[in-house]
């Protein structure tokens, strides 16, 4: 019999695999930077959101009103306990949502708009590219848009594949932020 064992530590500094507490959902550091270390939400926020307004996907994620619903308050106060530690992404926003590349390497279709990142390494496991806001698993979305309709976005579908859906569909939205370590050492 092969038993699986979690210890619990106190440190400064973040492994891939470890799991983080916020606010009643849990989060998983999927790569480690110098600059700091890159988590993603298991499950997807308790409330499923639009991509936009319209069925369009002219200006990307980051002129989608997605984009800008996560940067409300309602939303950030998920990361009160630890908003300390957190420090802004490339694109300069606290949380934003993975690419397709994170979640399925350079296994994405030709019509879905690359983004040059790598996979991270426990997303080539399908079970953990899956997730859910309540118990079975659904579709969540990608920053990624289609470069042959207007209309699409990419998703990651409830059987952890890659996908696609209309702009305006109210999907899963499961947070990616990161954490500086070194102010985990100021504490």
């Amino acid at each position: 019999m092969k038993v699986k064992r979690s210890i619990i530590v106190d440190t400064d500094y973040f492994n891939i695999g470890d799991k983080i507490q916020v606010d009643h959902y849990t989060a998983t550091c999927q790569r480690v930077l110098l600059t700091g270390s890159i988590f993603l939400m298991d499950q997807y926020l308790d409330t499923a959101y639009a991509m936009n307004a319209k069925d369009t996907n002219i200006g990307g994620y980051e002129k989608s009103d997605l984009r800008k619903a996560l940067k409300k308050k309602e939303v950030l106060d998920i990361f009160k306990d630890i908003r300390d530690y957190m420090i802004p992404l490339s694109n300069g926003d606290l949380v934003r949502i993975p690419f397709a590349e994170e979640m399925f390497g350079d296994r994405i279709p030709e019509w879905c708009e690359p983004d040059n990142h790598k996979q991270w390494s426990l997303m080539r496991s399908k079970l953990n590219r899956q997730a859910s806001r309540l118990e079975d698993y659904e579709w969540g979305w990608l920053q990624n848009k289609s470069k042959m309709n207007e209309s699409n976005f990419f998703s990651i579908s409830c059987d952890g594949n890659i996908n696609w859906c209309d702009a305006s569909n109210v999907i899963g939205v499961r947070l990616v932020f990161k954490i500086d370590p070194r102010k985990l050492e100021e504490k």
